[in-house]
């Protein structure tokens, strides 16, 4: 199955939750920037915020080798992250290279909503502190940080989905389109 699927979108979407249910219902491994950034920021540790973002790029490079890796099997693969612009070119480059079909799953919700699920995760969820060096507890903050990110070209077949609430995780046209996409089942 040569497909790649990638996931991403705005801070607390529910880009990793999704992405978990995708890998369960295709049987194709994900990996999620948020996780191996925390692997990393364990092992290698950091001090402080330009050192975590030497960890953000080290996590980037590994989910690309990952994807090679991958590619040179033909095997399926969910990658999901706050992708930028050059990341997802790189990985349409590869895609590409080894005759894979790519769907980005762009989540973007009320700013508003997602910033309160936002200050719920720092304050209430227990968060790895790797994800802790920049904190947007102002709202006018995390709404320019969306709106600066939210204009990253997204390459190639994109579906954009409504996060405002998390429905899109369950909705039967969406999850049709997946299907279509993913045709390995």
């Amino acid at each position: 199955m040569k497909r790649l699927l990638l996931v991403m979108g705005d801070l607390a979407a529910g880009k990793s939750t999704f992405a978990e249910f995708l890998s369960q219902r295709y049987d194709t491994i994900a990996f999620h920037k948020d996780t191996i950034k925390e692997i990393l920021g364990d092992t290698v540790g950091f001090s402080d915020r330009e050192e975590n973002l030497k960890l953000s790029h080290a996590t980037m490079e590994l989910m690309m080798f990952l994807f090679q890796e991958f590619a040179r099997q033909g095997k399926g693969l969910i990658l999901e992250s706050n992708f930028h612009t050059g990341e997802l070119e790189r990985l349409h480059n590869i895609a590409e290279g080894h005759g894979y079909k790519v769907l980005t799953l762009v989540l973007r919700g009320d700013i508003a909503t997602l910033h309160r699920r936002y200050l719920n995760r720092i304050y209430n969820e227990n968060r790895h502190p790797v994800h802790l060096s920049t904190t947007f507890d102002v709202f006018e903050d995390f709404k320019a940080y969306i709106e600066h990110s939210r204009q990253e070209e997204v390459p190639g077949e994109a579906l954009f989905l409504p996060a405002d609430d998390f429905s899109y995780q369950n909705d039967q046209e969406v999850l049709a389109k997946l299907d279509e996409f993913m045709e390995a089942l």
